[in-house]
């Protein structure tokens, strides 16, 4: 248990307590850090009688051996063997570490995409001490880090890099939300971090807390854009109760980063209910979803000129010159089509969340048409 690097930690400390050579070696005998000439690679622990146990739980994990005699030994001992064993305790913590947070990682990924059944989920959620009937909401964070995605390779500086950006993650988060900490942070693989973000313990006013989320959602993005230091984007799902639930708010986030970098741009943070009527396409293709598109679509009426200016709209980041320029009409015919637009659907394409909803409706009805 007392591996190299232990020993030398503990040999550098105790040195300075006793002024004098001494031997730390494992519970074989096998010296791994000694300042005393006499001693060989092994010891017989026995024939030193001023050899100090250094224990792990019930077990003789190694000793600490004095080469002579120290005034008021069995008062120092004590202290030795304290020392010894405190500084063993940490560094077997720091080693392990890294290991505990892969587990978590993997545990979290399984747990997400639906590999773990409920059983199974609720015994490995206790063994990292997660309660998960506490309420939480889903956050996808996919930071554009050339070391993450694979165009760099140095994976020293990768694993670094993780810890890092979990680390920022978190004081982010605590830094705003500074009454629900309960927050879950790992690292699911490529440049993909997840949030299962801790919403509170109080029933009562879960619904004013997801109100409060929701709006702080900008304002968190701006901090967690600050921490990260590489550009960002962020995908947010809605709360669904228990595991199954926080299976769909990470589909949902997910989702959302997805089609909002694809469709629009990088760099931002997109909650799924951005999206509104057309969220329920995100679920699957069936009639109700359908529903959603062809409604949206039949308001225009069987105009083909009118998708191809929002199209041509859309392809141009919504810029009016350029649109009108391509499509071969004047500027103020253009505003008087989208006007039209705006009046019939209820929803102005050139305000970005009510273009999100028509883009998508003519993504997906093209989609079901060709199915």
């Amino acid at each position: 248990m007392v591996t190299q690097p232990i020993a030398d930690h503990i040999h550098s400390k105790v040195s300075a307590l006793v002024n004098q050579p001494l031997s730390v070696v494992d519970a074989n005998g096998v010296v791994l850090a000694t300042s005393d000439p006499r001693v060989d690679e092994n010891l017989q622990v026995s024939s030193y009688p001023w050899a100090i146990d250094i224990r792990h739980g019930d077990n003789v994990a190694g000793y600490v051996v004095l080469a002579r005699e120290v005034p008021n030994f069995e008062e120092i001992a004590p202290l030795i063997r304290s020392i010894a064993e405190l500084m063993m305790h940490q560094s077997l913590l720091i080693e392990q570490l890294p290991q505990q947070e892969e587990r978590l990682d993997k545990f979290i990924y399984d747990l997400v995409r639906g590999s773990t059944d409920k059983t199974t989920a609720a015994a490995e959620a206790r063994l990292f001490d997660i309660d998960l009937s506490k309420p939480r909401i889903a956050m996808v964070l996919q930071v554009d880090d050339p070391v993450l995605t694979g165009s760099e390779l140095d994976e020293g500086d990768r694993e670094m890099r993780i810890t890092r950006y979990k680390f920022g993650i978190n004081r982010g988060l605590n830094s705003y939300y500074t009454s629900t900490r309960n927050n879950i942070i790992t690292y699911l693989g490529r440049n993909t971090f997840c949030v299962l973000k801790d919403l509170g313990n109080n029933d009562a006013s879960l619904e004013d807390a997801l109100d409060r989320f929701k709006k702080s959602i900008p304002t968190i993005y701006t901090i967690l854009r600050s921490e990260m230091k590489q550009p960002t984007t962020v995908g947010v799902g809605n709360y669904h109760p228990g595991v199954a639930g926080l299976r769909k708010s990470y589909q949902e986030a997910l989702s959302a980063i997805e089609l909002g970098s694809q469709n629009w741009d990088k760099n931002r943070v997109y909650h799924i209910d951005d999206f509104g009527v057309v969220a329920p396409l995100l679920s699957g293709v069936d009639e109700s979803n359908i529903y959603f598109s062809r409604d949206l679509l039949d308001k225009l009426g069987e105009n083909s000129s009118i998708i191809e200016t929002l199209e041509c709209f859309f392809a141009n980041n919504m810029g009016l010159t350029q649109t009108a320029d391509q499509l071969g009409i004047h500027r103020n015919t253009l505003v008087y089509r989208l006007d039209r637009i705006a009046e019939t659907l209820d929803l102005d394409p050139r305000r970005f969340d009510d273009a999100v909803e028509i883009k998508l409706a003519i993504l997906f009805n093209r989609f079901v048409e060709q199915s």
